[in-house]
């Protein structure tokens, strides 16, 4: 068996295992409707924006459009899509990974770069269901704008909230109910 340092240094000479393409294919589909939706903006969004809502749903604070703009753009820019970018810790420095089956996982380089593909899985499925909440309130942003009332519609937050941590919910239990970090008899 060899060391975890070692590890990742065989690790590093393997090439990178493939996304699985259902999970590109979903993050592509999430980042072209946030795409859709920040064009929306552009096109739909008053000079002045309810950006903040109470819990009635009733704006109590607003920005300009550029405002809004740039946090419609650059929130999933800097904080959501380089999630996924993580997943390169587990090659890079496996001696903080902190995960189900720790040891089994850094006894080889094979093994690591393996455990790098299921992490940057689940880190791509986290990032859909965030981005996919953040669209859902740019929606409602733009809903509330245009309509005049300045008001959030009654199922923008609720709805987005609860489908995000149902998926969320359904990313963890794949995570960690659902085997996925088990042994891999391919890998012995």
């Amino acid at each position: 068996m060899t060391t975890t340092r070692s590890a990742a240094d065989d690790a590093r000479d393997l090439p990178k295992e493939p996304t699985a393409p259902w999970i590109l294919a979903l993050s592509a589909a999430v980042i072209l409707v946030w795409l859709g939706v920040l064009a929306w903006q552009v096109a739909a969004l008053p000079e002045r924006v309810p950006t903040h809502f109470g819990a009635g749903g009733e704006a109590d604070g607003w920005s300009s459009r550029n405002g809004a703009l740039a946090f419609s753009a650059f929130l999933p820019l800097l904080v959501v899509l380089p999630i996924p970018l993580m997943s390169r810790l587990v090659v890079s420095a496996p001696e903080f990974i902190n995960a189900p089956n720790k040891e089994w996982w850094t006894a080889s380089g094979a093994r690591l770069r393996r455990f790098e593909r299921l992490v940057r899985e689940d880190l791509w499925l986290i990032t859909v269901m965030t981005l996919a909440l953040l669209v859902a309130g740019q929606v409602g942003i733009v809903v509330a704008a245009q309509s005049g009332a300045d008001r959030m519609p009654g199922w923008a937050l609720p709805g987005a909230l609860m489908v995000f941590l149902v998926g969320l919910a359904a990313v963890l239990a794949r995570m960690l109910v659902g085997g996925r970090y088990a042994d891999q008899p391919d890998l012995d």
